[in-house]
């Protein structure tokens, strides 16, 4: 009875998992050693400006073991 209840838990928050994985485009996704992750918003800037952002909060991150990328 536990075990099924445990499955039928683990099979409804698989969705709720997977959409918290979907990129969008313009947001800058950073991760860390740590294991931590964060994201920035940077749709409201053009294409450029969203590389060059990105690319800096990159080089921060580099100073606590993490690095950024872009979303295309």
């Amino acid at each position: 009875m536990t075990k099924s209840i445990i499955a039928i838990l683990l099979l409804a928050g698989l969705p709720a998992m997977s959409s918290c994985s979907k990129k969008e485009s313009g947001v800058c996704y950073c991760s860390y050693l740590s294991g931590d992750r964060t994201h920035y918003d940077l749709r409201g800037m053009d294409r450029q400006q969203q590389i060059d952002s990105c690319n800096r909060l990159s080089d921060l991150a580099s100073n606590f073991a993490g690095s950024c990328k872009l979303k295309k």
